[in-house]
């Protein structure tokens, strides 16, 4: 059987590092694909000494001909039959603190770089089937709070749902996982103006912990294997609970405790 290969964009961070560690592990061939080229390849690097297949691409996924150039390069390595659009970061904290300039960023790495890197792969995966992941988050279903991030991910979890039933018939599928807080190195800045801030937003999780990247990554694993062959158009919450309700919230309504 010949190899196949996964595209993941943002592989050189805490999440997309785990996905590409995961889908390796699982005999995928992985692309490490990140805007910084040397954690790209410390990460494809890692994964090889442990026995896997990878390489390294570095592209800037808010860059058409970035993309276009990445993607080009990843199907002269092998046959792509999955992207894992990871890619994304939050700007603006609220709305009073987000400018246009911080919108624009928001929409165009969360949201506008996904669509880049559909649009780039997509003819070769409706030729020949395959699995597209999106990157969500709770933040495109309920408010917690960053709104420009929140609304690109939502758009981007309605894409999700637009291209599953556009792709279907071809046997690409499209879905999406929905993590609520993941404990990664972009929490830093945070913990170091509040060293106890996990133990606050811990609180509020039915079951008491805060995702390890390692839980996102089994979620995305499942996604694109054979065993999901029947599930597209998917939104998978990967956040303990909270999209489902607080715990608190219940316990203040009744007066019950």
């Amino acid at each position: 059987m010949e190899l196949r290969w996964a595209f993941i964009t943002g592989a050189g961070g805490d999440i997309g590092g785990a996905i590409a560690d995961t889908l390796a592990r699982r005999g995928w061939g992985v692309i490490c694909a990140d805007i910084d080229g040397a954690r790209a390849e410390t990460r494809a690097e890692t994964i090889r000494t442990a026995g896997g297949r990878a390489a390294a691409l570095t592209v800037d996924v808010t860059d058409e001909a970035s993309v276009a150039a990445a993607a080009q390069a990843a199907l002269a390595l092998g046959d792509v039959r999955a992207l894992i659009n990871n890619a994304g970061r939050a700007h603006g904290s609220s709305m009073r603190k987000t400018d246009y300039a911080s919108w624009r960023r928001d929409i165009a790495l969360n949201l506008d770089g996904a669509f880049l890197c559909i649009h780039a792969f997509q003819e070769y995966l409706l030729a020949g089937g395959g699995s597209i992941v999106n990157m969500g988050s709770v933040n495109g279903i309920g408010m917690y709070g960053q709104p420009a991030y929140s609304a690109a991910k939502a758009g981007l979890l309605h894409l999700t749902h637009c291209l599953a039933v556009e792709f279907g018939p071809h046997n690409l599928r499209v879905n999406a996982i929905a993590p609520g807080t993941v404990r990664t190195q972009a929490w830093n800045h945070r913990m170091a103006i509040n060293p106890a801030v996990f133990e606050e937003v811990t609180s509020f999780y039915p079951m008491g912990r805060v995702a390890l990247p390692q839980d996102v990554a089994n979620a995305v694993a499942f996604l694109v294997s054979d065993e999901a062959a029947y599930l597209t158009g998917v939104v998978l919450p990967v956040d303990g609970g909270i999209s489902a309700g607080i715990p608190q919230l219940p316990a203040a309504i009744t007066q019950e405790r």
